[in-house]
């Protein structure tokens, strides 16, 4: 298996091991930004502001630059989903882990909280069958379909940005996402892989609109060349609750909607990705992770790959 994805057992001194009951991340939690707004042992951080094309969306994206100097090649980058939730799980000290740190790209948006539901909803999300927005499998006030948007946006505004700010090495260029992240970093692989190297997808919700990416998108990745593409696919094991009267209505919508796709039709597929001549692709099953702890390990173990030579 290729080298840069070793063993996890790398990181096990960087989160303590997760509980045993299926936990969400929490939706309604204020972002802890303390780390980017402050100063960073390894990096200085910058905020940039876009729109979406329809104005109906603001994004901060937090880039982290290394306080080292520009390596020949230029710097590795991480550009991550999700990134008003990752910055307070950034090591605040420099321990010498981080030898080649790459830049950071933590594309979050202009809300309070952590997490922008109704936007990543929407961001996150491929087109349905016909093109048109569709109710949000897990909640239908939102809605979904967004993801060609958000990747022409992502492509042809944010990353010529930051671009501008430092040098990047092309030939080290990762997107990582968890949940619907997960969903959209397997949206891209599949429909324009040479937009980055390296893709992690961390509990990718295949079980979206009952299964929709497997049918309509999956079979479309034969067309694809993926030659020299990495897909690290990392999956969290954590039971489910057994008692689902106490579960929330949100969790017993999830529940619900990941019954759609069944654990035999995701081997399969897992097993067709393997099987591929052009594309390295290495599965993770993590247990002692549950959905929302999987988000900040994910994470860390992603930035832990790209801090390698």
């Amino acid at each position: 298996m290729n080298r840069r994805y070793g063993t996890i057992a790398l990181l096990s001194g960087l989160l303590a091991a997760a509980p045993s009951a299926w936990a969400a991340p929490d939706l309604t939690r204020p972002a802890d930004l303390s780390v980017v707004t402050g100063v960073h042992p390894v990096y200085r951080f910058e905020t940039l502001h876009f729109r979406s094309a329809d104005g109906r969306r603001g994004y901060r994206v937090f880039l982290g630059i290394p306080k080292q100097p520009v390596p020949p090649q230029g710097f590795a980058a991480l550009y991550a989903l999700d990134g008003n939730a990752l910055p307070e799980h950034l090591p605040t000290e420099d321990s010498g882990r981080l030898k080649h740190p790459p830049v950071l790209v933590l594309l979050g948006y202009d809300t309070p909280l952590r997490f922008a539901t109704a936007e990543r909803a929407w961001d996150y999300t491929p087109p349905a069958a016909d093109g048109r927005p569709a109710a949000d499998t897990s909640d239908p006030a939102r809605l979904n379909g967004g993801a060609a948007d958000f990747l022409r946006l992502l492509n042809d505004t944010i990353r010529p940005a930051v671009e501008r700010r430092v040098r990047l090495n092309p030939q080290r260029q990762t997107l990582w996402g968890h949940s619907y992240g997960g969903l959209f970093v397997l949206y891209v692989l599949g429909v324009r892989p040479q937009a980055f190297t390296h893709y992690v997808a961390a509990d990718p919700s295949l079980w979206w609109q009952n299964g929709l990416f497997l049918s309509r998108y999956a079979p479309q990745w034969r067309k694809q060349n993926m030659a020299g593409k990495q897909l690290l696919w990392l999956q969290s094991g954590g039971a489910k609750p057994e008692n689902a009267q106490a579960a929330s209505e949100r969790v017993r919508r999830h529940r619900a909607a990941t019954a759609a796709v069944s654990a035999e039709t995701l081997a399969a597929w897992r097993a067709q990705l393997a099987e591929r001549g052009d594309l390295h692709f290495e599965y993770r099953l993590l247990p002692q992770h549950n959905h929302g702890s999987l988000l900040p390990f994910s994470f860390l173990y992603t930035l832990d790959l790209e801090s390698r030579p």
